[in-house]
């Protein structure tokens, strides 16, 4: 690979500067090429990883410490997939509805919903197991996930939690509040997500929380309020899809009798650390507005072409990448972005790695980090190696078009979460791949079954 002019000496010490550090806790990443693709830099140097932090990039490494060699290949920080349902990770493949639906209610009622009545505790388990252990192998190291299980609600979190921890990745959890399925369900939603919380707040999880919603659509007012109520009294923000097509706009005209920005104002969603799915269908002036206040949006573009919804036109700094369910491949949502506003031709397939950066800037956030998501000493060492040899130049300035013309999660040779490996040389560290393929196997037979009875 080509080194730059825009190397990152910002954050080399002198030589001679090197921490002495116990070779237990520390470790060289060797030889790769640094790069970060919002703003553009790259440089070839060594990193130095102590704990969970890194403490050094360039310079002259101390003595004895394990090397791990990354030369020729791409070390760059970690990805966050923004939004995401891990509940969705045994859907590939399943049966299809018996009717071809029409519209994005129809794939609601007929696939997602009978989906998330299905579920049982193992099902739960193991659905974020395998959406885990996936979204390891595409380089990601945090997960912003939205989860519903409305069978099997209380404790949900918690076992999402544990397959986190499992594979090694951390997360921001919360259940999606919903008045579908009567009031018993949609306060034991609002119990679950207020249990999680506590739960954070107490220090005995290292995952982050959020209270979690459903679309608008399927909110009623009193429900709004309980929502907010529940943010403010933990300081949280707010998880929900909002406007992926026409539906909210028209359910809070006709159904509800008040517009929806007026239904978003009511539950507070505009504050910071809230997570605002899709806004396909979001006025610009609004969804601008909840940025400055703080909140992030998150386009999903693979999944909005499979329901048909269309495309985010939204630009800004606080606009991430999501997944939506699925394969939690980040690396593959930034090339669909990145192609279809290209195709539509407004400008914003130059904006792919500020979505990228967008989804790393949350997490920071999100977990309170004192240092931006960047290969320099003091941040956080999420990083991934991915393992591209490319046959033309690669440089800060066209570092965006190999992004998203070459990068894919079939690079993806390492993944550090914490310090720690999460994925090395593309096995998964912490758990037997083999067994876990044969239990996602089993549980997806198990779940499609179940399925055809809420169909």
């Amino acid at each position: 690979m080509l080194t730059s002019d825009s190397t990152l000496r910002s954050a080399a010490p002198a030589p001679g500067d090197a921490v002495d550090l116990p070779v237990e806790a520390s470790v060289v990443l060797a030889g790769g090429t640094l790069v970060e693709v919002h703003p553009p830099r790259m440089g070839v140097a060594d990193v130095l990883v102590r704990g969970e932090t890194i403490v050094q990039v360039g310079g002259q490494m101390p003595e004895g410490l394990p090397r791990v060699d990354v030369g020729g290949c791409i070390l760059t920080p970690a990805f966050t997939v923004a939004h995401t349902h891990l509940y969705m990770s045994l859907t590939c493949g399943m049966p299809p509805p018996p009717s071809t639906p029409r519209t994005l209610t129809d794939v609601l009622q007929w696939v997602w919903w009978a989906l998330d009545k299905a579920l049982d505790d193992d099902l739960v388990h193991t659905s974020a197991l395998v959406g885990a252990a996936m979204a390891a192998k595409a380089g990601a190291a945090c997960i912003v996930d939205l989860h519903s299980s409305p069978r099997a609600i209380d404790g949900s979190l918690d076992r999402i939690e544990s397959a986190l921890d499992e594979i090694g990745l951390r997360g921001v959890l919360s259940y999606e509040t919903s008045d579908r399925d009567g009031r018993g369900r949609r306060d034991g939603g609002l119990s679950e997500n207020r249990r999680f919380l506590e739960k954070v707040r107490a220090g005995k999880t290292r995952h982050r929380a959020m209270v979690g919603a459903h679309a608008m659509m399927t909110l009623n007012d009193d429900t709004l309020d309980a929502v907010r109520e529940l943010a403010d009294a933990h300081s949280v923000g707010i998880h929900m899809h909002v406007a992926e097509d026409l539906t909210d706009h028209l359910d809070a005209e006709r159904i509800r009798k008040a517009p929806l920005a007026q239904r978003l104002e009511r539950v507070g969603i505009a504050r910071k650390g809230s997570v605002v799915a899709h806004v396909v269908q979001l006025e610009t002036e609004l969804a601008e507005a909840m940025m400055q206040a703080g909140a992030y949006l998150v386009t999903n573009p693979r999944s909005n072409m499979s329901h048909g919804v269309g495309l985010c036109g939204i630009s800004g700094n606080r606009l991430a990448l999501g997944t939506d369910g699925g394969d939690h491949d980040v690396l593959a949502d930034a090339r669909a972005y990145h192609l279809r506003h290209a195709e539509a031709r407004d400008g914003l397939a130059r904006e792919t790695g500020a979505r990228l950066a967008a989804g790393q800037e949350l997490a920071a956030q999100l977990f309170g980090d004192p240092t931006p998501p960047r290969i320099v000493a003091g941040a956080r060492a999420d990083l991934a190696v991915l393992d591209y040899a490319p046959m033309t130049p690669m440089t800060p300035s066209n570092v965006i078009d190999h992004l998203a013309r070459g990068w894919t999660s079939g690079h993806v040779r390492d993944t550090m979460v914490g310090g720690r490996f999460v994925l090395r040389d593309r096995k998964l560290a912490n758990i037997d791949e083999r067994e876990l393929v044969l239990r996602g196997r089993a549980a997806a037979g198990r779940l499609w079954e179940r399925m055809q009875g809420y169909t």
